[in-house]
């Protein structure tokens, strides 16, 4: 028999049971009316985070308009003196704080070697997927300045090399003193490498030579200084002192960008071609012997004196990642390497945050930055969701996916509607920079839409996604014209019409069920639209026309 006492305890039990329940509904009815950075968050059914922007359809494309409309409209120039006053913010500090309705430059420092390489993407991906030559323009004219004011003469041990840092409100560069971290002239390998992967690319778009002539430059520095890697130190030094030579931490791990410049030199027959492929040689074995096996994917961003061959960076094995999804044949083992990469993010860089920091808010991973900045951040949220969104369309895993989805979702909330970016929004005093708001954390929404064309916005044609450089790009009424400068490649679209005709350098491309050839398949999205995928083994103009 159950004693009268058990029964009390029993019914103590299911009323204090009841009230934790009413607790925690009125926890989610508080929650549902949560705001993040002044959006009040919307859920859909499951509870899980949507974007603000309605309708969700268009919420990428809308947010990728707001923030370049914000560069384009919004930036007040540099305080004085001149000249430094006739040019924008971004062209010499690292970031901004809004007061009183006004942007205040953050005198930290100017972080060159992250923005030159990310607006420049950011801008290109634009621009193939609105036609607005504009933002173009303005890399040009950030890249021009930079070529012309920060590289290192040529009597210097790393000569025709790039600064990748200087203190903010430097005219001319000469490094990143200010806060004695670093010494005159010094400069990250890594990040010069990658300016010149810019370089290169911006002669494709342009065929300037001065470009072109810089890019083979920082090749050819780069090319004569390789060494055979190990586990701590690589192939280049992160830090050197550009004109002793001085080496100031011999380990790195974010070489991809290096790697895709001389690729690319390799593959256009341009400049030291055997001295190029003798570096990519002992790279490609450093990364897969090295930060492949040991996770250490060292990297401490353009402002921090990091020298480890055990310090962690998101950046880098995002930048890993991104690589090997456009590139299989750096990694045999790429399709077991990249969800290995994806969980080391989240492992390190969502489950670990800075005190008062979350993991997650309504379903959506937050991504942090490097091991000593903890905090949830814009732009590798948005690194971590393309990632994420590109292995959904190799392997079909939705729950890939469904954490793309909700991150960038996520990463909408952080700007508002006229462009402005909160960068850290869950985060106090942390400033919102250039590169990263602007730059790293827009040009990663193409890729996700590339590899899941039912999130850009339907009825409209837009390029969606190419790891090469298009040019020559017009849209027109049922008709896509672009020129593609890389002599192999892939270029990702979603069109409101379906095509009747694809040519390359006015010859038919024949449609296939896959793409081991030259070639495009093409899906049907419903109401008319289509996702087209197109392969080629050479390099030139494209022509899509429609019914």
């Amino acid at each position: 028999m159950i004693s009268m006492k058990k029964v009390l305890v029993y019914i103590l039990l299911n009323f204090a049971l009841l009230q934790l329940n009413a607790q925690a509904n009125s926890a989610n009815k508080t929650t549902l009316s949560d705001s993040l950075n002044g959006h009040k968050v919307l859920l859909d059914a499951e509870g899980k985070i949507i974007s603000w922007m309605l309708p969700q359809s268009k919420a990428y494309s809308q947010l990728l308009y707001q923030r370049w409309n914000f560069i384009k409209t919004n930036v007040p120039n540099s305080p004085g003196p001149e000249p430094r006053s006739d040019y924008p913010q971004y062209f010499f500090y690292c970031a901004y704080r809004p007061e009183n309705g006004s942007l205040q430059p953050d005198m930290w420092m100017n972080d060159v070697g992250e923005r030159i390489p990310n607006w420049f993407e950011s801008a290109r991906l634009y621009y193939a997927y609105s036609g607005d030559t504009t933002v173009m323009l303005i890399v040009k004219k950030l890249v021009d300045y930079v070529i012309a004011h920060g590289t290192s003469p040529s009597t210097f041990q790393w000569p025709g090399f790039p600064y990748t840092t200087t203190n903010a409100g430097d005219t001319i560069f000469y490094g990143f003193t200010s806060a004695g971290r670093f010494v005159l002239h010094e400069t990250q390998v890594d990040h010069a490498g990658d300016m010149g992967l810019t370089y290169y690319r911006l002669y494709q778009y342009t065929g300037d030579q001065k470009y072109k002539t810089a890019a083979i430059n920082i090749a050819n520095t780069l090319s004569g200084k390789a060494r055979d890697g190990s586990a701590k130190q690589s192939v280049w030094p992160y830090r050197v002192v550009m004109n002793t030579g001085e080496v100031k931490a011999e380990y790195g791990a974010n070489w991809f960008p290096c790697y895709a410049l001389l690729d690319n030199l390799v593959k256009d027959k341009i400049g030291n071609v055997s001295a190029y492929i003798n570096a990519m040689v002992k790279l490609r074995k450093f990364i897969l012997d090295f930060p492949m096996k040991t996770g250490y994917w060292t990297d401490g961003h353009t402002d921090t004196d990091i020298d480890s061959y055990t310090y962690k960076s998101n950046m880098s094995a995002s930048n890993a990642t991104l690589y090997m999804l456009d590139h299989h044949e750096f990694d045999p083992e790429w399709k077991t390497d990249v969800p290995k990469l994806i969980k080391w993010t989240e492992d390190n860089f969502v489950l670990r945050c800075a005190p008062g920091d979350p993991a997650n808010q309504w379903g959506a991973n937050l991504v942090g930055e490097q091991d000593s900045f903890l905090y949830k951040m814009d732009y590798q949220t948005a690194r971590y969701a393309a990632g994420c969104a590109r292995w959904y369309a190799v392997s079909g895993d939705a729950a890939y996916k469904e954490k793309a989805y909700r991150s960038l979702n996520w990463v909408t909330y952080c700007n508002d509607a006229n462009g402005l970016v909160f960068e850290s929004p869950v985060s106090k005093g942390i400033s919102s920079w250039w590169s990263d708001c602007y730059g790293e954390g827009p040009r990663m929404f193409y890729p996700a839409m590339a590899a899941i064309p039912e999130w850009a916005p339907p009825g409209e044609n837009h390029i969606l996604y190419s790891e090469g450089v298009l040019k020559n790009v017009v849209y027109s009424n049922k008709e896509i014209n672009y020129t593609a400068t890389a002599k192999e490649g892939v270029e990702y679209l979603r069109l409101a019409f379906r095509p009747a005709k694809v040519t390359l350098n006015g010859k038919p491309v024949v449609m296939y069920k896959d793409l081991k050839q030259q070639g495009y398949i093409l899906t049907n999205l419903g109401n008319g639209d289509y996702a087209l995928t197109i392969k080629r083994n050479i390099a030139g103009n494209i022509i899509i026309t429609g019914f």
